[in-house]
């Protein structure tokens, strides 16, 4: 059964076991796992046993996964920024 779907169009399904392999979500973006999380956790706090916990779950890999995912981007982002602006101090020095 799909709940919903994340911002890059891929299905989130009602969980069928207890405990989720993330080796299956291998193609989806930072954004896709929060949505996920989002959708899951909103349909798990609707549902009953066995299905809301399971939902509750997989909510907390999926949104594990997406928010480390965001902090190294954002550290990558700001090494990539920093040393650009070094190399322009750098350069500068050398006129």
């Amino acid at each position: 059964m799909v709940l919903g779907y994340t911002r890059g169009g891929h299905a989130v399904f009602l969980p069928t076991c207890r405990r989720p392999d993330m080796a299956q979500f291998g193609s989806w973006t930072p954004g896709d796992h929060l949505d996920a999380s989002r959708i899951l956790v909103e349909h798990g706090e609707r549902e009953q046993e066995p299905f809301g916990p399971w939902c509750m779950a997989w909510a907390q890999a999926h949104g594990s996964i997406g928010k480390r995912a965001k902090k190294r981007a954002k550290k990558t982002k700001r090494a990539s920024i920093r040393g650009a602006a070094e190399a322009a101090i750098l350069a500068g020095r050398r006129r």
